[in-house]
C-alpha cells in the first residue's frame, strides 16, 4: 500500500523591530511560493503549515492545512513537531522551515517524496551538519530521540539512533536558506525568485550595489576571491569546476551552531584572532592587497569574541549600515568593512555557503545563454 507523504512547514516568530517585520514578510512570500510549488508535486499527499502568523495563515488557507499556534505557550521545535505527528498520525513526513530551499523545484519535493515511499528507517537532509529541510520514515522514530530545540539538529539525531541517512544531491539550490537580509538580495537577482518573493524583495530599500558589484568581478576571469567563516567543500569545487578565479579559502567552526559550540563559548576563529590583533581597518586594508572580492561569515567572527550581537545588529551589519549598529565593536567593523577598496560581503553560514554557490551559478547560466 502506498504511504502518504506529508510536508510539514514551520514559519513563525516574534517580530520585534521594522527590519524584523521586513524580513518576516519576505519569508511569508516566500513560503506562499513553496506552498504553490507543492501543489504541484503529484508524490506529495499532504501540506501542513504551523504559523503564528495570523495573515500568513489566512493567505496560506488554500494552499495548505493551516495548524495555528497562538502566542500562549512556550515554543519547543522538537517537542511541537512530535505533536504535529502524534495528533495527524503521520508516516512520511518531509519538514521545512518556511525559507529553507527556497530555489527547490516541485520535481526536487517529489524525488524526495519518492524515496521516503520507497524506503523505511531512512533520514533525507538537505546538509550534512546543519539541515533545516529533513524528510523521515517512519515519522514515529522522533520519539527515540531527544526532542531538539531548534531544526539544525534533527537529521543528526535522527541518524544517531540507527536511521540511513541519504543526502540530497548538493547543489546551491538545495542548500539556500533565507537566514540574513543579505540572503533575501541574492534570493532576488536569481533568475528562478518565486513572483511573491520577488514582487516582496524588489519594494525593497535596502543597498545592493555591493553584492552588485560582486556579481561583476565573478563575471570577469581570473580574480582573487576570498571567503572566509564557515564554508562548505562543494561550493569551491564548483567555483573552481566552472570559473577561472583563484580562490583564497579559510573555512572554520562548520556545524558550531548545530554542535552548540557558540552556546557553549567554544568558538576559535583565526580570522577572529587576526582582526582582534590587527583591529578591522588595518585587517581590511590587508585583505585588499591580497584579493579583489570577499565573502565573510561574520556570525563565527562575533562568536569568537564571545559577542551576543542582536539580531538588529547583524542584520544592519550584513546592509553595511554600520551608523544603525549599536554594538561599538561591531559599527566599527560593519564600517571598515563597507568603506574598504574592495567589495566585502558580510552575512551567515548561508552566505558563504549557498549564497556564493548561487552567485556563481548565475554567472555560469548567463555565459552559457541559460538565463
Amino acid at each position: 500500500m502506498d504511504r502518504p507523504v506529508t510536508v510539514v512547514i514551520f514559519e513563525g516568530g516574534q517580530a520585534q523591530t521594522s527590519l524584523d517585520k521586513t524580513i518576516s514578510y519576505v519569508r511569508s512570500q516566500v513560503v506562499l511560493d513553496t506552498l504553490s510549488k507543492l501543489a504541484l508535486a503529484s508524490e506529495i499527499d499532504r501540506v501542513i503549515l504551523v504559523t503564528n502568523n495570523a495573515e500568513l495563515a489566512g493567505q496560506a488557507s488554500g494552499l495548505a492545512e493551516v495548524d495555528f499556534d497562538s502566542d500562549t505557550r512556550p515554543f519547543h521545535f522538537g517537542a511541537r513537531l512530535r505533536e504535529l505527528i502524534v495528533s495527524h498520525k503521520l508516516d512520511n513526513v518531509i519538514y521545512m522551515g518556511g525559507a529553507a530551499a527556497p530555489l527547490m523545484t516541485w520535481e526536487e519535493f517529489n524525488e524526495i517524496a519518492l524515496t521516503l515511499k520507497a524506503n523505511r528507517n531512512v533520514v533525507v537532509v538537505n546538509n550534512v551538519q546543519s539541515a533545516d529541510l529533513v524528510a523521515f520514515t517512519p515519522a514515529r522514530a522522533i520519539d527515540e530521540i531527544e526532542l531538539p530545540e531548534s531544526d539544525n539538529a534533527l537529521g543528526n539525531l535522527l541518524r544517531g539512533i540507527g536511521m540511513r541517512r541519504i543526502l540530497i544531491p548538493n547543489s546551491g539550490r538545495v542548500n539556500f536558506d533565507l537566514d540574513t537580509p543579505v540572503d533575501i538580495q541574492i534570493l532576488g537577482m536569481h533568475p528562478d525568485c518565486g513572483p511573491r518573493a520577488l514582487e516582496a524583495i524588489q519594494s525593497l530599500d535596502w543597498p545592493a550595489h555591493k553584492l552588485e558589484q560582486a556579481l561583476r568581478i565573478l563575471r570577469q576571469d581570473s580574480k582573487e576571491i576570498a571567503v572566509f567563516g564557515r564554508v562548505g567543500p562543494a561550493v569551491i569545487q564548483y567555483i573552481n569546476t566552472n570559473m577561472v578565479h583563484r580562490m583564497r579559502v579559510y573555512s572554520e567552526e562548520r556545524g558550531m551552531k548545530a554542535l552548540g559550540r557558540d552556546e557553549r563559548g567554544e568558538v576559535v576563529s583565526l580570522i577572529g584572532y587576526m582582526i582582534q590583533e590587527l583591529g578591522p581597518a588595518k585587517f581590511f586594508e590587508y585583505l585588499a592587497k591580497v584579493c579583489d572580492l570577499a565573502f565573510i561569515d561574520s556570525r563565527v567572527i562575533f562568536a569568537h569574541l564571545n559577542k551576543q550581537v542582536s539580531d538588529w545588529d547583524r542584520f544592519q551589519s550584513d546592509l553595511g549600515r554600520y551608523d544603525l549598529v549599536g554594538d561599538e565593536w561591531v559599527r566599527e567593523f560593519t564600517r571598515c568593512a563597507w568603506e574598504a577598496p574592495i567589495p566585502v560581503i558580510l552575512g551567515g553560514h548561508s552566505l558563504v555557503a549557498a549564497g556564493l554557490w548561487l552567485l556563481a551559478e548565475m554567472v555560469v547560466r548567463e555565459r552559457e545563454g541559460l538565463s
